[in-house]
């Protein structure tokens, strides 16, 4: 199972019935991605320039939890319902793994 999820910003769509504007496009910087995903995922970029989601077992509340087998699987699965759940971005064809 992977630990990770790895989106190809090359490959994301926007969604909309408006004109795009200029510099809206993907792929954005890393500092978008920190800003607009959940606190509870650990953003990064790798080699090729993919987003690297990965749990990292922060909470709201601050606290910091041990990231277990058992965290992880379950950040994922919420990692990915989060993607799914992105109205106005089209992510299928842009997860690497």
């Amino acid at each position: 199972m992977a630990d990770r999820i790895v989106l190809d910003q090359s490959k994301i769509r926007i969604i909309t019935t408006k004109p795009i504007k200029p510099g809206a496009e993907f792929p954005r910087s890393i500092t978008w991605w920190r800003r607009n995903v959940p606190l509870w995922l650990d953003v990064s970029l790798d080699d090729n320039g993919h987003v690297v989601l990965e749990p990292n077992g922060k909470r709201a509340d601050g606290a910091v939890l041990d990231v277990t087998p058992a965290l992880r699987r379950r950040r994922l699965d919420a990692a990915r319902d989060w993607v799914a759940r992105q109205i106005h971005f089209d992510f299928i064809n842009a997860i690497v793994s």
